[in-house]
């Protein structure tokens, strides 16, 4: 599964690396972003295939930037998976039509599952608001 494209948002740059180098690994071009309004600028320049999302971010946070991403591109239309500690906001997240949702502190190698998983279903066809089953 190379070249698909993914844009990583989060705010912790270290992070932001690990995510991106396991990524890279596995053949994913990455680009990434510190906020919202960077994520919707990179998006503007080049369409991802998937979003990493984390939701608290300064600027513009994860919530207001997938609004954003499906007012401008319609809902579902890109696969935004959302990194986030906060466990509470996940089915608000799940009425804005995320693929999936990943709590922090996270295991990286389910993280990847997750994202070959989203983008599999997404290239058979399967409706990229249907959440997939959790592993």
């Amino acid at each position: 599964m190379t070249n698909k494209k993914i844009l990583l948002a989060d705010d912790e740059p270290q992070l932001a690396l690990a995510i991106k180098i396991r990524l890279q690994s596995r053949g994913y071009q990455v680009t990434t972003a510190s906020d919202g309004r960077q994520a919707l600028d990179a998006m503007a320049k080049e369409r991802p295939d998937l979003v990493l999302l984390d939701v608290l971010m300064p600027v513009m946070d994860g919530y207001f930037c997938l609004r954003e991403i499906n007012q401008r591109y319609g809902r579902g239309a890109i696969p935004v998976i959302i990194l986030t500690a906060r466990d509470r906001m996940k089915e608000l997240f799940e009425l804005e039509g995320i693929a999936d949702y990943v709590i922090k502190p996270f295991d990286h190698e389910d993280l990847l599952n997750r994202v070959d998983q989203v983008l599999k279903q997404r290239e058979a066809g399967a409706s990229s608001t249907e959440p997939p089953a959790s592993t």
